[in-house]
């Protein structure tokens, strides 16, 4: 479990509550996650995987650049799934995405609408390009069931609506300014700024206009662990 310190009075703007918890992702919410190489965003990412419900619908993990922690988990639980094809059973899929795969990648989010109640997992949303598809299952994941937990190193290089769409939204150190400033204008200015200790991190509830600091989340062997144990082979069953 991630431990939660309260933000100190002082580091409050009037618009950020103060919170001793914080609510976790729902089955059709949006989480973006943002942060330098190095500073934990990808590993918070799968720990908020990890919690997730594999017995009501499959997860794929978008995998721009053969992520460890997702060679960690292995196959199984993780099925490899090719760009092209729709997971047809519950549970967690790794689809690999190269370079050049543009148009197939928009064409397979397109499915992805269409089929709904699919939950997607994307270490580096910056490298979908700037199409329609991403962004329809953006503005309409809650109504078709379609949760999404991205992470990014540059909010600059990255489509508005990953951040104008998104209930929650994870700051680690940033690196450039200027993505502080993007940031501050979808946190209703929180001082998201503010140094961290190393791996921690600022969790941002929109609806409920609360600031949050969390500790790190366990490293990223435990999680795989964690989802070895929580999305069985025995879970792969038809939906």
């Amino acid at each position: 479990m991630a431990l939660v310190i309260p933000l100190r009075p002082e580091l409050q703007p009037p618009a950020v509550k103060r919170t001793l918890s914080f609510v976790l992702p729902g089955s059709a919410d949006r989480t973006t996650i943002i942060g330098a190489t190095g500073t934990g965003k990808t590993t918070f990412g799968g720990w908020l995987l990890s919690r997730q419900r594999f017995d009501k619908r499959p997860w794929v993990c978008l995998d721009f650049k053969n992520e460890e922690l997702l060679d960690l988990v292995g196959d199984p639980p993780m099925r490899e799934l090719r760009l092209g094809k729709m997971p047809d059973k519950l549970g967690l899929y790794r689809l690999r995405v190269n370079p050049g795969q543009e148009d197939p990648l928009e064409d397979w989010l397109w499915k992805v609408w269409a089929r709904e109640n699919v939950g997607l997992f994307c270490d580096e949303v910056s490298l979908i390009s700037n199409r329609n598809a991403f962004k329809a299952i953006l503005r309409q994941g809650r109504s078709k069931k379609i949760p999404v937990i991205a992470c990014t190193q540059r909010p600059v290089d990255c489509d508005r609506e990953l951040f104008t769409e998104s209930q929650f939204i994870s700051v680690f150190r940033v690196d450039d300014v200027r993505d502080y400033k993007i940031i501050q204008g979808f946190t209703r200015d929180a001082p998201i700024d503010r140094p961290l200790r190393d791996k921690w991190s600022y969790w941002y509830d929109k609806k409920n206009a609360s600031l949050t600091v969390l500790k790190p989340v366990p490293d990223p062997y435990r999680i795989a662990a964690s989802l070895k144990r929580d999305a069985p082979t025995q879970w792969w069953r038809s939906f």
